[in-house]
């Protein structure tokens, strides 16, 4: 049974057993016998128990929909799904960020496979995760200590947290800073403390946290206003954008043998265009014109780096 305090010493514990519950069910209806069977030999379940305890079950399930808004369900002959299933399968944020945590909990706990399960490393930052999950929930600012690239030290200041973003194996926090009196940008990573407050906040009316990233890539250029984007790229490396688009508006517009032409409808972000940039010659910029010069002057950079022509060569 779990105890108040129990519960509060065992968090950890607790959301490794949220996300593998969410994972279980989302495979399709499975009977309460179904899920404790496969409880009893989960990597999550750290106590080694037979089954989970009803009461248990039943404060998980609500816990998980308070955290996630992912309601599990009962039908009619007694076993459990997840309501908008469909939508968590076919890529939902919430349930990318949960299947990146499920199989960083998994490798964790399954060190025999250890030398034979890679992952790309994580940063740090997701230790962070429960308390801002928890203010999130609560409605409630965070005292965060926090250190940019470009500070010497850390600064300890408050913040509303907003939302949740997982871009590159890094976390993201989107949150008000009453200090500057505007929205910020927050790696998790570069984090070094968070304590929960009891000031409570209100969200912006109407703030939707996909349609607020919706037209960007990454997590820029958000206040910024969308264009259309046209690139020509080889067909080996179309094969990548086809299985893995870059962004929802992405659209093929032309496909020969030699060479691919994709239209974006989005704002030009940096981390676009890095990722653009991986493509090195095998990637062209159409338009705008103002991207295709930009594009255009790194390629004239890296001429005069490669040629000894650069001043700090």
């Amino acid at each position: 049974m779990e105890t108040k305090t129990n519960q509060k010493s065992s968090r950890p514990y607790l959301f490794k057993s949220y996300i593998w519950l969410v994972n279980t069910i989302a495979r399709g209806p499975i009977s309460r016998a179904a899920i404790d069977e496969k409880w009893a030999h989960a990597s999550a379940n750290s106590y080694k128990q037979d089954c989970i305890p009803e009461s248990n079950f039943h404060r998980w399930k609500s816990t998980i929909e308070e955290l996630f808004g992912i309601k599990i369900k009962c039908n009619g002959n007694n076993e459990y799904y997840i309501e908008e299933a469909a939508d968590l399968r076919g890529g939902d944020l919430r349930m990318r960020a949960l299947n990146l945590m499920s199989a960083n909990n998994l490798l964790k706990d399954s060190e025999e496979l250890s030398d034979r399960i890679l992952f790309e490393p994580v940063p740090s930052g997701e230790k962070f995760l429960t308390p801002i999950i928890e203010a999130m929930r609560d409605m409630t600012a965070i005292n965060m200590k926090y250190q940019g690239f470009t500070r010497q030290k850390p600064a300890t200041f408050s913040v509303e947290p907003y939302c949740l973003k997982v871009f590159k194996q890094r976390w993201y926090m989107l949150a008000y800073s009453p200090g500057l009196d505007k929205t910020m940008i927050y790696s998790l990573d570069r984090v070094h403390a968070v304590e929960p407050t009891k000031q409570k906040y209100k969200l912006p009316k109407g703030f939707n946290a996909e349609e607020y990233f919706k037209n960007t890539y990454g997590v820029t250029g958000m206040d910024e206003e969308p264009e259309d984007i046209e690139i020509c790229i080889d067909a080996m490396q179309a094969n990548y954008l086809r299985t893995l688009p870059l962004h929802s508006t992405q659209e093929e517009i032309e496909r020969n043998d030699d060479y691919s032409i994709f239209r974006f409808h989005m704002v030009p972000s940096f981390e676009f265009m890095q990722e653009l940039r991986k493509y090195g010659s095998n990637v062209q910029v159409i338009s705008p014109e103002s991207l295709r010069s930009e594009f255009a002057a790194d390629a004239e950079s890296l001429n005069d780096i490669y040629t000894g022509k650069a001043p700090w060569i």
